[in-house]
């Protein structure tokens, strides 16, 4: 009985090989000690060659594998190798051969008389020696199991054996596990299912008809399988030449586009007229190529139709108007003596997306034609069998004004609507209309050419609505439309109609509400985000519904009609504005809500009323007496310095000019116990002062009773305590060490223990160094010796009026401060390559000087590039005219010059002893053009490059 066979498939997304590991489906082995024994699937190892058993009896021996191959039928072998374990050797120090046969199959009776026949040796292998003993025994079996694949063979046995001449030797006997695997990459080869053209779909024509085509580009495709389901994205070669000249034939690798898909591009203009052009493909996994698909054939049209002909007897071309507005009309394309015109594409003012294929080639076509304006463009080209397109034919044509003018009053669903229906065209005796696509109903007109009509609409939407004019039975215009159709009810107030009329609270009104369908009962209404309430319909399906408002404000009703058959309709929402009789009370200092500003710190209250007649606002705050403020168009601004923390009120009523009153508007607001801190050296939120420069901070009380203060500056951790004076006040002194955002946080403590709300005061102290930017800096290498360096200066200090600065601790020289400038700019001419230091100070109209700022940065070796004719960034010059270019040395000993424009040659040029030379350049062209200058010094070094930038004039 022959074993299992145990197949092990593995697929790289990377590769179109699989790898496949067999295992035998059966073994044996022969001994010639016992010569007509057989030992089909034994247990234990599988000898070769020479042994002695454990009596000392000499036996020779050879072990055969079957394995089932049936899995490499139609297979493409890449590589394929038996191995084999070994589990001991008689001698591992010599290199020994070891042969693998191919042999026939295993029989029950095989024996060492009866072994099966060799067919052919594979493959001869040495084992010990270098190799590593007891290792692993590898032939190449590739070219043997091709062959087997290629014979549609099922099974492979083989043989292990040591050669004749040394099978006999003791020293050269192995015993092996009997475990040999076949160790394969494989690959089916894909097969071409089908090839074509991408346009007209999958077109390939015969050697005697082939297909058209123009001379452009086109696109091959292929349409192919791969027996392989791991394989990754199928490609293609494509191959094409001239029929009857194959020595001109291209090959191209295509692009995939999925599992069976490939495509290339392929130019016919490469082709003369008139070629007939065979072209083929093969499909190809990444590993293996098919078969060459049988030729397609195509045939080269670069001769492109003539621009057809347009003509109309409705809508002549001759300027003048004709027909009428919707009046269709027939127009007639000709293929104007081009026989291979197939169609025509057509559209309007130059768009000519719309086909029309010719009932045969080079006929003519029959377009109906409705115009939608009174000016018409019909755009029109002719295209060929080959898709060559004529130049687009233009047809211009004038249309009579002749529809009718409509006008649609919407009554709503099932309810009457009504059509005005009007016309300028003398003789009309009668207007057709049809809704919704529904028959025409016919209508006759009076004598003025104008009619109205009642119609129905039958469910809510867009309705399409189509009116045409007839002079006795002829069809002379036309209009189309949509008609928008709701159900939504109307509602309408006098007392609640924004922008004329706005309620007002606790002032009744009234609502009516009108049917926008045909059948209400009854209609639901809310404010928005409210409950929904009913109120009945009249017999006439309208309701009144009275109401007073109780709140002011913007107001939003919704409404919606109840039918008989319990339809609800769309809602409609009726927006209105409703007064408050009570003035209106706001401050962006005290709010509403929290605790705010401080005792003694002004806040502004915003006043204002929409009601009419106002005469003056009276106020009361807190228990004060009432007092009145004079208005301005219905506002007035009070200011007021609460004069106790806590909760506040400012109580507001209005006076009319009939002497009566709106109710008190009552405005409660709370102000924060937190000390009260000022300082004239540092104020709050600004900036001032400088690091070292000491200022006052008086801390005002919140509340009664304080008799200390407690408070922090942002810089330092220990909290500081000032004791209160009789006053509730206290002053400090402080003096900050660092410029910019400073915070003091101050609270109070009353005799009790009560500790206030905390006060977080922010002031900005000044910095008095002076601020440097250029674009010198100490990363970057830039300019040269010569070159002139922009260095922008500022500082805080507003009583600074000079700066005074030095070039690596040169003479110091003063500019005067730029006035309504935040910088002041100063320009230095560099005098060393490398590390340089820009110094500055301030110095203001007393003679004090700021702290010095040291600001270091590199200068490089560029040279420096001047011209008058061609200046930096400018135009100038002009195509033709020469212009002198100067170049200077940026660093010491430099003896030429070279220089080349954009992407021009390089030009030498000799310098003179000052490290100067003058090239002259001619502009061939308008342009923006960069000039690229370096110097080179004796001993062979080449300076920074300059790119000298400038525009030439066309003339």
């Amino acid at each position: 009985m022959l074993g299992a066979v145990l197949v092990t498939v593995t697929a790289s997304p990377a590769q179109a090989d699989q790898q496949l590991d067999l295992q035998k489906s059966g073994w044996a082995y022969t001994d010639s000690y016992l010569p007509k024994k057989s030992f089909v699937n034994p247990a234990g190892d599988a000898p070769i060659g020479a042994w002695a058993d454990s009596r000392g009896n000499k036996h020779r021996s050879r072990s055969y594998f079957t394995f089932d191959v049936s899995r490499f039928r139609k297979a493409i072998v890449h590589r394929a190798d038996l191995i084999i374990k070994e589990r001991s050797a008689a001698d591992c120090a010599t290199a020994q051969p070891v042969q693998l046969w191919r042999t026939d199959p295993i029989k029950a009776t095989t024996s060492w008389e009866s072994e099966p026949r060799r067919r052919e040796l594979i493959g001869t292998t040495l084992a010990g020696g270098s190799a590593a003993c007891p290792g692993y025994l590898v032939w190449d079996l590739m070219p043997t199991l091709q062959r087997l694949a290629d014979q549609d063979k099922q099974t492979l046995t083989v043989e292990i054996s040591v050669p004749h001449g040394d099978e006999g030797k003791l020293s050269h006997g192995r015993k092996l596990y009997p475990f040999p695997a076949i160790r394969s990459d494989v690959n089916h080869a894909p097969t071409v299912a089908q090839i074509g053209l991408e346009w007209p779909s999958w077109a390939c024509g015969t050697k005697k008809n082939p297909q058209p085509v123009g001379a452009r580009s086109y696109t091959f495709m292929l349409r192919g399988a791969d027996a392989d389901s791991g394989d990754p994205l199928l490609n293609g070669q494509f191959a094409a030449w001239p029929v009857g000249h194959e020595d001109q034939r291209s090959e191209q690798l295509g692009s995939s586009y999925g599992n069976t898909l490939a495509k290339v591009p392929w130019e016919m203009s490469q082709y003369p007229h008139g070629t007939v052009v065979a072209w083929t493909a093969r499909a190809y996994d990444g590993q293996d190529y098919s078969k060459w698909a049988p030729p397609c054939y195509v045939k080269v049209d670069e001769q492109r139709p003539a621009p057809p002909v347009i003509t109309s007897t409705k809508y002549p071309d001759d300027g003048e108007p004709h027909g009428g507005s919707g009046v269709p009309g027939t127009f007639v394309f000709t293929a104007n003596g081009s026989p291979d015109v197939v169609g025509y594409y057509w559209g309007r003012y130059g768009e000519t997306y719309n086909y029309v294929p010719a009932p045969a080639p080079g006929a003519n076509v029959t377009l109906e034609y409705t115009p939608t304006s009174f000016t018409e463009l019909l755009s029109v080209r002719s295209v060929d069998s080959a898709s060559n397109s004529s130049e687009v034919t233009n047809y211009r044509f004038f249309v009579r004004s002749t529809g009718p003018q409509v006008q649609v009053t919407v009554g709503g669903v099932g309810l009457p609507s009504q059509l005005a229906i009007s016309t300028n065209v003398e003789g009309v005796t009668e207007f057709g209309y049809r809704i919704d696509g529904g028959d025409e109903t016919r209508v006759p007109a009076s004598a003025d050419g104008a009619t109205e009509v009642s119609v129905t609409f039958p469910q809510a939407g867009n309705i399409r609505l189509e009116v045409r004019s007839y002079v006795g039975s002829e069809f002379v215009g036309a209009y189309t439309g949509q008609v928008f159709v709701r159900d939504t009810p109307l509602v309408e107030s006098a007392d609640f109609a924004f922008p004329d009329h706005d309620g007002v609270v606790g002032r009744p009104g009234s609502f009516t509400f009108r049917p926008g369908r045909a059948g209400v009962v009854a209609y639901e209404y809310g404010l928005l985000r409210g409950e929904m309430r009913r109120v009945d319909a009249a017999a006439d399906g309208t309701a009144v519904l009275s109401w007073t408002p109780t709140e002011p404000g913007w107001h939003t009703f919704m409404v919606r009609s109840i039918s008989a058959d319990g339809t609800v309709s769309e809602v409609v929402q009726y927006e209105f504005n409703v007064i408050d009789t009570k003035p209106s009370v706001y401050s962006q200092t005290y709010y509403e809500y929290g605790a705010w500003g401080g005792v003694g710190v002004p806040g502004d209250f915003h006043i204002s009323t929409a009601m009419p007649d106002v005469d003056v606002f009276l106020y009361r705050y807190n228990d004060g007496p009432e007092q009145a403020l004079d208005q301005v168009d219905n506002e007035v601004r009070l200011t007021l310095a609460p004069d106790r923390s806590g909760s506040n009120t400012l109580a507001v009523r209005t006076r009319f000019l009939d002497g009566s009153f709106s109710p008190t508007r009552t405005y409660t607001f709370e102000v924060s116990d937190a000390p009260v801190v000022t300082s004239s050296a540092y104020p709050e939120n600004g900036s001032a002062g400088q690091p070292g420069q000491p200022g006052q901070f008086t801390f005002n009380p919140g509340r009664s009773d304080v008799v200390e203060y407690r408070y922090l500056l942002d810089y330092s951790s220990e909290e500081q305590v000032v004791a209160a004076g009789p006053d509730g006040r206290a002053t400090i002194e402080v003096t900050p060490p660092h410029p910019g955002y400073t915070l003091l946080t101050v609270s109070s403590r009353t005799a009790d223990g009560t500790v206030s709300a905390e006060r977080r005061y922010y002031f900005r102290v000044r910095d008095p160094r002076v601020s440097v930017y250029s674009a010198y800096d100490e990363y970057t290498v830039i300019g040269g010796i010569g070159a002139t360096g922009r260095f922008s200066v500022r500082t805080e200090l507003a009583e600074v009026t000079t700066f005074e600065y030095q070039l690596n601790g040169g003479a110091w020289q003063s500019v005067p401060k730029t006035p309504d400038s935040s910088v002041t700019d100063i320009s230095v001419t560099m005098d060393r390559n490398g590390a340089n230091v820009f110094s500055v100070r301030g110095r203001t109209e007393a003679g004090e000087y700021s702290p010095q700022t040291d600001y270091p940065f590199l200068v490089g070796t560029a040279p420096q590039v001047s011209s008058v004719t061609y200046p930096t960034n400018e135009w100038g010059g002009g195509v033709g005219v020469p212009g002198d270019f100067t170049f200077t040395q940026g660093s010491p000993g430099v003896v030429e010059f070279e220089y080349a424009v954009d992407d021009g040659p390089a030009v030498l040029v000799a310098a003179n002893a000052a490290g100067v030379a003058t090239a002259s350049y001619t502009p061939i062209a308008t342009s923006f053009q960069t000039m690229r200058v370096r110097g080179r010094t004796a001993d062979g070094v080449w300076t920074d490059p300059t790119n000298y930038q400038f525009l030439v004039n066309s003339a």
